[in-house]
C-alpha cells in the first residue's frame, strides 16, 4: 500500500486490494468501519485505523451492489484518503482506490 510514484509523479488509480475489515453495525443496519488489515507484497500483515469516514454511498454497477466508504486513515506520519467498497452479495471488502 505504498505510494504509487512513477518517474517522480504521484498517480492515483484503482487498486482493488482485498482487505479484512472490522466494523460495527447499529440497530438500523448502518455499517461503520473501524480498522482494516491487508497483506503486503512482502507477505507482511499491516493494520490501519480508520480516523474518519468522509462519505457513505451505495453503488450499483451492472447489477453489482456495493456500499462505498470514503475514509481517512493514518499511514505513518501522514493521513491518506481512500475509497473502500463492500460487495453486498459476496460480502467482501476491498480498497477500491486512493484519493
Amino acid at each position: 500500500m505504498e505510494d504509487q510514484i512513477q518517474n517522480g509523479t504521484y498517480h492515483d488509480r484503482q487498486v482493488n486490494i482485498p482487505i479484512q475489515l472490522l466494523s460495527v453495525t447499529d440497530r438500523d443496519g448502518r455499517i461503520t468501519p473501524l480498522w482494516f488489515r491487508l497483506e503486503t507484497e512482502e507477505h507482511e500483515i499491516r493494520k490501519f485505523q480508520i480516523e474518519d469516514i468522509i462519505s457513505r454511498d451505495e453503488k450499483n454497477y451492472v447489477g453489482v451492489k456495493e456500499k462505498q466508504f470514503v475514509c481517512r486513515i493514518r499511514q505513518g506520519e501522514r493521513s491518506r484518503t481512500l475509497e473502500m467498497r463492500y460487495n453486498t452479495v459476496t460480502q467482501r471488502w476491498r480498497i477500491f482506490q486512493f484519493l
